[in-house]
């Protein structure tokens, strides 16, 4: 199992944690940490995820680039295929929740913080997902 991840947040305490689990367990440790969405976007635009998928950890609510306009600005750079997003939020609102559901490259839905009970899942997920996603 092959990819990258990077984590998107504009509260250093969660960057923090969120890193510190990342690296406890069986993912990949964090490629880049970003404080909003258009410097995440700035970073996969210049090592696009050609070969190799990239999990973004995204949260919702942030200055610059929020997570919808980050996602928006991934469709359009036609990404859709290789990065997958993972909504890290504190947002319960089911309409959060649904329109999350509207964009094919979010994979899940959590409410901040991770835990560590969550990266198992994940992992599986990610392993079916790079399967389906191998470059022919």
């Amino acid at each position: 199992m092959e990819f990258n991840t990077i984590l998107v947040d504009d509260d250093e305490v969660v960057l923090f944690l969120h890193r510190m689990l990342l690296e406890r367990s069986d993912l990949p440790s964090p490629l880049g940490i970003f404080h909003n969405g258009k410097e995440a976007l700035d970073f996969i635009c210049k090592e696009p995820p050609s070969k190799v998928p990239c999990l973004v950890f995204l949260d919702i609510n942030m200055p610059v680039m929020n997570g919808w306009e980050f996602l928006e600005a991934v469709q359009e750079e036609g990404f859709r295929d290789k990065v997958f997003v993972i909504m890290v939020t504190s947002s319960i609102n089911s309409q959060d929740v649904h329109m999350a559901s509207k964009y094919p490259q979010v994979i899940d839905y959590v409410e901040k913080p991770l835990r560590r009970e969550f990266f198992p899942v994940l992992k599986e997920k990610m392993e079916s997902l790079c399967r389906e996603h191998r470059p022919k």
